[in-house]
């Protein structure tokens, strides 16, 4: 007798699913996800994030551009700037998002980030013009891994930040983001460019080919 799935079991694969649809649409949307991801999970961490909600950031930074699934490729993948209208249009993919995700009964966190993680600390963001702790916790925290990420990773419409660079960015519209949120991220960056320095620093071991083969299973 097949045992039933539970619903942590079946939200995990519905959340595998969308995930590989995404790929399919855009690769970009996949890798990017998963990067804010572990952004996400990390920062969340160091702020003592409760352990028991780690999951459910972990889903909603997977899902949180999945609103642009909807919205025509040619705007997503546009090889040139957008224009106000089309702008305008991406805008939507919070809310479309959200919409999406609302009828699927998942943990009320997942569809807050997705709605929210463009809002600024500010006020200054969108769909709501949310500002300070009005914006929930973990959209606050994707709103800087997303930020940070979508900056890293080529586009075809601009090459890649280096780290250093989007770093700096982050740093000059400080206001979009929540500051205790962003000295921890800029930590996690700092700690991580200073582990990364001492690794290439230390001396490489060459294993002759007898060694490699003798350790081979």
């Amino acid at each position: 007798m097949t045992k039933s799935k539970s619903k942590t079991e079946l939200l995990d694969e519905l959340i595998l699913f969308l995930g590989k649809l995404a790929n399919l649409r855009d690769p970009y949307i996949s890798d990017h996800a998963t990067h804010v991801r572990d952004l996400s999970v990390r920062l969340a961490v160091r702020v003592n994030f409760p352990s028991r909600k780690i999951k459910a950031l972990s889903h909603a930074a997977l899902l949180h551009d999945i609103g642009k699934l909807v919205l025509p490729e040619q705007i997503i993948n546009k090889p040139s700037r957008l224009t106000e209208a089309e702008y305008l249009m991406v805008q939507q993919h919070t809310v479309l998002g959200y919409k999406l995700i609302s009828p699927l009964e998942m943990d009320a966190m997942i569809g807050g980030a997705i709605l929210s993680h463009h809002e600024n600390f500010d006020g200054s963001g969108y769909p709501h013009g949310l500002g300070g702790e009005a914006i929930p916790l973990e959209a606050r925290i994707v709103r800087i891994t997303d930020f940070y990420d979508a900056l890293i990773c080529q586009r075809p419409y601009r090459e890649a930040f280096t780290a250093g660079a989007a770093l700096d960015l982050l740093l000059k519209n400080r206001h979009c983001f929540d500051p205790a949120l962003l000295e921890d991220f800029l930590h996690i960056q700092a700690e991580e460019r200073r582990l990364s320095r001492e690794i290439r620093r230390r001396p490489m071991t060459t294993k002759t080919s007898s060694q490699i083969l003798c350790e081979m299973p």
